[in-house]
């Protein structure tokens, strides 16, 4: 499942109303949801899940396609698979997550970041955190839509929680595949 984390952290590109929501404040500040995206996702043969991604920006789905970051970015990046052994699988059916940090995964695992870009859409580590504890709800799932909700702490001690209704993406995976080269930093 860390592989799904890993190379979901690559994303910070988005953008709708009723996305989502984030009740909630990460190292003091407030993390607002302007669009979210979802979509199923392949990391390699036998590894693969859900990734929906809440940003404070519009237009999501097309900076995921052309590569496009924005300065002062927050984003929400939640995984999610079905694990039977060290093979993951998409999600058919809703189901409660439980946040999964590594060693052995339970049969339904979890991650969430929050990330943040400063002015030149670099990665404030420090002003982001990962949730160590805590639950992934997906309610409903069709095809590459996958919302819900989400109650966890973070490793920053900050507790979150939230709401999910994105809007279906499959160009997440080709960010996860593009996750070498680097992105525009547009205003």
């Amino acid at each position: 499942m860390s592989k799904v984390g890993f190379a979901l952290v690559v994303l910070a590109a988005c953008g709708g109303n009723d996305a989502g929501s984030v009740s909630g404040t990460v190292h003091g500040g407030t993390v607002s949801v302007s669009d979210s995206v979802s979509a199923a996702i392949m990391i390699n043969t036998n590894q693969h899940g859900a990734a929906i991604l809440m940003t404070s920006t519009g237009g999501t789905c097309k900076d995921l396609m052309n590569r496009v970051e924005h300065p002062g970015e927050k984003a929400v990046i939640i995984t999610v698979a079905d694990v039977n052994n060290l093979t993951l699988t998409t999600p058919t059916v809703p189901g409660t997550y439980s946040i999964y940090q590594g060693g052995q995964a339970p049969p339904k695992a979890a991650t969430l970041q929050v990330a943040v870009d400063d002015l030149n859409c670099k990665r404030v580590d420090n002003m982001g955190a990962k949730a160590t504890s805590g639950t992934v709800t997906i309610g409903e799932i069709s095809g590459n839509l996958f919302s819900g909700k989400y109650d966890v702490v973070l490793d920053s001690t900050d507790h979150i929680t939230g709401t999910f209704d994105p809007t279906e993406c499959p160009a997440i995976q080709n960010a996860i595949d593009n996750s070498g080269s680097a992105a525009s930093c547009l205003p």
